[in-house]
């Protein structure tokens, strides 16, 4: 063999990955990466449980494992070239580890006589990412000996088990590498000793819980359930609800709207009021999942004097309302199950005051009669299949789902509320794509503009994916933000229209294409499957129709004491 410890070295790399839970590969090409994504690739053909893409963008690469990790709740590996390659995982990473996904980055690198010295595609990828990672470590795949022979199949393996342990995120292994950098192909991969890890959950202590269920009886509690990391106990957080006649503010990614005591649209109830009816006041807050995507709700929460217990062993006191009074880091499933065990039944009354005012809200809602922005969402929450998916852009798209989507029917809804951004976004929905079915993308102008190099993958692979382009031309959110009196200097700093010709780009990436006008046009292209829809939008006219239906709620709300 010309260049055998390079070779068995990468193969045990792999093998400890896969022995770890990973089985899915996104390589960005490059020339330092060649042994790896050439060795990764040959054992994808030998094992078929294993899948491969190749993502020329680095950027939209991360952003596409980040979204079959994010969908799939499995790690998932990347695999770039030096230089600032690397860098382009950045915005990714930050969104992995804000939301606790297990990505696991295989940075490959110059030697270190080649760093820093102004040899050519060199960066200082030492600790690249910071505090993005949850951890970062170097392998030496080209260090013969049985000692680092052996390092390399164990780290790799403890890397995918540092990655999923809570709470989960990404992790980085640069790997240095000297030319020739062709492996041996066709070699039998050497064996490796497997780490076996047996599942753990966090509990809280019987006394511990006897007290929290002491403090619960009799109580109006009040369930709220952010967006969702681990779908696990999202029936049993539904069964305890029902059981103990709670109520349950379930954010849009939460995934629970729709069923039992879900209270839908919440949203809407602290736009209209920034305290809530006397009907309404809860006793005791319990808080699930990570963030709410509602302001307003989190608004609201800093105001709060009750007891708020914040659950999970990923939450870290995340909580920017600083409302929390209580942190239960337990296992969410096994809390959820011994609470429904130990809770007898409670009164029905606080619910029935939420339903009330949920059943009043909706009946504010204007019956949709022509296509906007508000209206578009309804129409996806009347029209899209059951156990469908649909990824959800942030900035506008998400906000008026968490106002108007109502769970119609049950399916998965996702979107990166991690960092926030409106970057990969088109990538993560092709990523979470990859797992077949019916899916779907509400998104904006802009966030299109940001990631249109992840329509690629889509065509590539042959993804299916239905994408719903709301284009009113620029930044919509930035109409109800303040800067909006700017108006000199408005359009060029946040406005910012790109007057893109949506049909050409559908056609660049091979997508069908209409643009629809009329509520029927749009239901239309649905039930056709057209793979690119262009809902036209005006910012300034939906301004006004958000605030004409803020006023409608507080109207109808305002003589609640």
């Amino acid at each position: 063999m010309q260049n055998e410890t390079l070779t068995l070295n990468t193969h045990r790399l792999i093998s400890g990955l896969i022995a770890q839970g990973v089985h899915q590969f996104v390589i960005s090409p490059g020339s330092r990466s060649t042994p790896v994504a050439l060795l990764i690739a040959e054992r994808v053909q030998q094992q078929p449980a294993l899948r491969l893409f190749v993502d020329v963008d680095e950027r939209s690469a991360a952003f596409f494992a980040l979204g079959m990790a994010k969908t799939q709740q499995v790690p998932v590996a990347l695999v770039c070239t030096s230089g600032t390659a690397a860098a382009e995982y950045l915005p990714a990473l930050a969104e992995a580890r804000l939301l606790h996904i297990p990505l696991i980055v295989l940075t490959t690198d110059r030697p270190l006589e080649l760093t820093n010295i102004g040899a050519p595609q060199a960066i200082d990828q030492t600790e690249l990412y910071g505090k993005q990672v949850k951890q970062s470590q170097r392998l030496e795949l080209q260090q013969p000996g049985t000692t680092n022979a052996d390092f390399i199949a164990f780290q790799s393996q403890r890397s995918v088990l540092t990655a999923m342990a809570l709470p989960r995120g990404p992790i980085q292994l640069n790997l240095p590498l000297r030319k020739p950098l062709l492996p041996d192909l066709g070699v039998t991969p050497p064996q490796i000793k497997t780490v076996t890890v047996p599942q753990a959950t966090v509990a809280l202590a019987p006394t511990a819980l006897t007290e929290l269920a002491g403090q619960l009886q009799g109580k109006r509690v009040l369930l709220i359930a952010g967006p969702e990391e681990d779908s696990a106990y999202r029936a049993t957080l539904l069964a305890l609800s029902q059981k103990c006649h709670w109520p349950l503010l379930a954010d849009s990614l939460a995934n629970l709207r729709g069923r039992g005591a879900v209270i839908s649209n919440f949203d809407l109830l602290f736009q209209a009021r920034t305290t809530l009816p006397a009907a309404l006041q809860p006793d005791v807050i319990i808080r699930f999942g990570s963030t709410p995507v509602s302001a307003p709700l989190m608004t609201w929460l800093a105001q709060q004097t009750v007891p708020l217990y914040l659950v999970g062993a990923q939450r870290q006191m995340a909580d920017y309302s600083r409302a929390t009074t209580h942190v239960l880091a337990a296992d969410e499933q096994l809390l959820l199950a011994e609470l429904l065990a130990v809770m007898p039944t409670q009164d029905a009354t606080y619910l029935a005051n939420w339903q009330q005012y949920a059943q009043r809200l909706q009946t504010k809602l204007t019956v949709p009669t022509e296509l906007n922005e508000v209206t578009s969402v309804q129409v996806l929450d009347r029209l899209l299949p059951a156990t469908s998916r649909l990824f959800i852009s942030n900035s506008m798209p998400i906000r008026d789902v968490e106002d108007f989507y109502s769970g119609q029917a049950v399916r998965e809804l996702y979107c990166n509320r991690g960092a926030n951004g409106i970057d990969g976004v088109v990538s993560t929905a092709a990523g979470m794509a990859t797992l077949g079915g019916a899916n779907y993308l509400l998104i904006g102008d802009l966030a299109l503009f940001h990631d249109m190099n992840g329509l690629m993958m889509l065509r590539r692979y042959q993804l299916p994916l239905t994408i719903v382009v709301i284009n009113n031309n620029g930044g919509g959110i930035f109409s109800f933000l303040p800067q909006a009196a700017a108006t000199d200097y408005f359009e060029d700093l946040f406005g910012t229209p790109q007057a893109l010709d949506l049909a050409q780009v559908a056609a660049l990436y091979q997508r069908s294409y209409q643009k629809v006008t009329t509520l029927v046009e749009f239901e239309q292209a649905l039930q056709m499957q057209v793979q690119f829809i262009e809902v036209i939008s005006q910012r300034a006219d939906n301004l006004q129709l958000h605030r004409r239906l803020v006023s409608c709620l507080k109207q109808e709300l305002s003589g609640d004491d």
